[in-house]
């Protein structure tokens, strides 16, 4: 299980097979880019039984697993890693930024 840097608050993440997009898990059992549907686990328990259900749901993403999240009134993922991989694919704004230059 991911490790829980602070509080109890966690989703379900992996990357989808056919594009490598980041995907939350939501309550319907569906895997969706954005975060603010992702199903939240508040407890130790919850988080189990998410993680349990991003496995069997598993068939379309890459090795699900749970991230630690704030709940400041939206979802924010803890670590600069999941706010990263939460904001969206980096090499596309870093491209951008080339061909500006070249």
């Amino acid at each position: 299980m991911a490790k829980n840097l602070s509080g109890e608050l966690q989703v379900a993440s992996a990357n989808r097979l056919s594009d490598g997009v980041v995907v939350f898990l939501d309550d319907a059992g569906q895997w969706t880019p954005r975060l603010d549907q992702a199903a939240l686990a508040r407890d130790g328990r919850g988080a189990e039984i998410l993680l349990e259900r991003a496995r069997v749901e598993g068939a379309s993403v890459v090795d699900p697993f749970l991230v630690s999240e704030d709940d400041d009134g939206t979802v924010t993922p803890l670590s600069l890693r999941e706010k990263i991989r939460a904001s969206g694919l980096t090499f596309d704004a870093i491209a951008a930024e080339a061909v500006r230059y070249a």
